[in-house]
This record gives C-alpha cells, sequence and structure tokens, in this order.
C-alpha cells in the first residue's frame, strides 16, 4: 500500500482490502467524456476527408486552419485516455473497518474519505468497457444524496466486483450493529 494512504489510516484502523484498478480497462472509463472524444474524432476524420479530396494547391492559410483541426481532433481523440493513463499511477482504493478511501488524480491527487455511516447504498455496474475487460466498478451514494448528474464516490475499473462489493457490505453491516 502507498505510503500516501497509511499516512492517512488512524492507528486503530484495519485494512481489510486495497486495491488499484485494472489498467485497460481504467483508461476507458470515460463515463461522460465519450461525445467529446466522437466529436474528436469527427473532426479528425473530417480534416482528414477533405484534404484528401482536394487535389489543388491550398493556400498555407487554409493548410494551417486543416492543421489546427486535426491537432485538436487528435487532442479531443486522445486527451481524455492520456489523462486517465496518468492518472492511473495515483489511483487506490483502501476499504478499512470504518471507511472508504478512493485516491486519483492525473496532476494534482485528490483523496476522497467516505465513511461507512454516511454511505446509503452501494452497487455494482458493469458496462461495456467492464464486460470487455472482465472488470466492474462500485458505486456509492452517501447520506448527502447525489443530482442525477454530479459526481459520485465510484471505484472503478476492478477485477472482481462482487468480491469487493461483499466485502464492504460486511464491514458496513459491522459498523452499524
Amino acid at each position: 500500500m502507498p505510503k500516501r494512504i497509511s499516512s492517512i489510516l488512524r492507528s486503530d484502523e484495519r485494512v481489510l482490502l486495497w486495491r488499484k484498478p485494472v489498467f485497460e480497462s481504467f483508461i476507458l472509463h470515460l463515463e461522460h467524456m465519450w461525445g467529446f472524444v466522437l466529436v474528436g474524432l469527427f473532426i479528425f476524420v473530417g480534416a482528414m476527408v477533405s484534404i484528401s479530396i482536394v487535389h489543388i494547391p491550398i493556400p498555407y492559410g487554409f493548410l494551417a486552419i486543416f492543421a489546427l483541426q486535426i491537432f485538436f481532433g487528435l487532442l479531443m481523440l486522445f486527451g481524455p485516455v492520456a489523462r486517465n493513463a496518468i492518472a492511473y499511477n495515483n489511483t487506490f482504493y483502501v476499504i478499512t473497518d470504518r471507511r472508504i478511501l478512493i485516491q486519483t488524480g492525473a496532476i494534482g491527487i485528490d483523496t476522497r474519505i467516505i465513511d461507512f455511516d454516511k454511505m446509503q447504498e452501494i452497487y455494482v455496474t458493469v458496462d461495456l468497457v467492464d464486460r470487455i475487460f472482465g472488470t466492474g466498478s462500485i458505486k456509492i451514494s452517501t447520506a448527502a444524496g447525489w443530482p442525477e448528474h454530479a459526481y459520485m464516490p465510484t471505484l472503478v475499473a476492478l477485477r472482481n466486483p462482487y468480491q469487493v462489493h461483499e466485502v464492504l457490505q460486511n464491514a458496513m453491516e459491522k459498523t452499524r450493529h
């Protein structure tokens, strides 16, 4: 377990499970960014097709516009994936006998700590990317509640998500009794 995480733990707290996400699945978990990626793909393909169709000399100004279209298309296409690839090294999930710690970030490192008594519901989701890589995610609904499209604490791209869910569910039940 990384020192950054172990330094946050209380002296009487016991780690039940800690995991890193599965790399391939993690970098492709783009959530709401898939639209951004698809727009980037269309910009890139559109620029490439328009360059290949036009067989007349193109003024340098238009070439600059095409180059910018290609650049921004590629940035939109690969930017979110690159961000997740960088964040992977800083991403850890820890379940203790009292709470969950989620640490992630590409440049800055964010640590979210959620006590069991603040959790209302936990559930496993398996989307298309998860099905491809044999992973799943655990979403956590807290006492504060979450609007439909707001951030929801999530353990993303876990191998054996139902096993992790069971460990978490058992730990939550022990703290409530």
